[in-house]
Parts: structure tokens; C-alpha cells; sequence
């Protein structure tokens, strides 16, 4: 077991090196990104990187706190999804599902299929390796349909 500090060390150090394993890749359209924390350019939708001592995981989290406007962009998702599965892959889509604030949202995701462990720097390249193969593909996909979210927001 690890201490609460050096827990939070090691998860530091977790996504700063994934950071620099990122390196090698700028976004779809040529421009430095920030993978970890990356920007959708639309309000209360986030693309969310997450690994903890069990696993690792890739989202697309839809928090908009009008259900309407949050349905209508998961809808949207939904009409494009044959064309995301081609792009990106095969994901889970969750219409209403609570997140860890109890807060009721829409989530498209993948989860690891090996175990990642940000407590296990011999887990870390499969964990990276897994963020790489989806993140890459997802702003590729975004930067072909991200001007549909934007409008939608208007």
C-alpha cells in the first residue's frame, strides 16, 4: 500500500509521463493538444481520460444540466455513431447514466481490456498504449464533426 502522498505522486507522474508518450502525436488538424485535459470547444462535453488501480478508461461525458439539450446531443452522437464506430472504434453508449457526483449524464466509452494499475509503473505502457489507440481516432473524429456540437449549442 501506498501513502496518500505517494499515491498522488504516482498518479502525477502517471499522466505526466503519459503526456510526454503523447509527444510524438499533435491533433488532427496539426496544432499542439493537451491530451489529458482536452478542450471539445463545447460547453458541459468532455472527452475524459481516467485511470485509477483497477482500470483505464475513455470517455465522452455529456453534462449539460437541461436533460433536453443533453439528450439532443446524445441523439446527434447517435446519428453519427455508424461513422464513429468506423473512425474510432466500437464503444459503449450510455443514455442516462449517474456519475461519480451522483449527477445524471450521457457517457460514450471504452474501457481497458488489460489491467492498468497508475500504482504499477509495469501496467503503464499497456494503459498508455490504450489511451493512444482511442484518443488519436477520437479527435480525428471530432475535428470532422465537432462544427455540429458547436451549432447544436447555439
Amino acid at each position: 500500500m501506498f501513502s496518500k502522498e505517494e499515491a498522488k505522486e504516482l498518479t502525477k507522474l502517471f499522466w505526466t509521463s503519459f503526456g510526454k508518450f503523447m509527444g510524438k502525436h499533435q491533433s488532427f488538424h496539426g496544432k499542439h493538444i493537451k491530451w489529458v485535459n482536452y478542450k471539445t470547444g463545447v460547453r458541459d462535453m468532455y472527452f475524459r481520460l481516467r485511470a485509477d488501480s483497477k482500470k483505464a478508461e475513455v470517455a465522452i461525458e455529456i453534462q449539460h444540466k437541461d436533460d433536453g439539450i443533453r439528450e439532443l446531443f446524445y441523439d446527434q452522437f447517435l446519428e453519427l455513431k455508424a461513422v464513429f464506430k468506423d473512425m474510432v472504434g466500437e464503444w459503449t453508449w450510455e443514455k442516462d447514466i449517474y456519475n461519480d457526483q451522483s449527477i445524471l449524464i450521457s457517457k460514450i466509452y471504452i474501457e481497458c481490456d488489460r489491467k492498468v494499475n497508475v500504482y504499477d509503473k509495469n501496467t503503464w505502457k499497456d494503459g498508455f498504449e490504450f489511451f493512444e489507440k482511442n484518443i488519436v481516432p477520437l479527435d480525428e473524429f471530432w475535428s470532422e464533426f465537432c462544427e455540429i456540437f458547436k451549432y447544436l449549442e447555439k
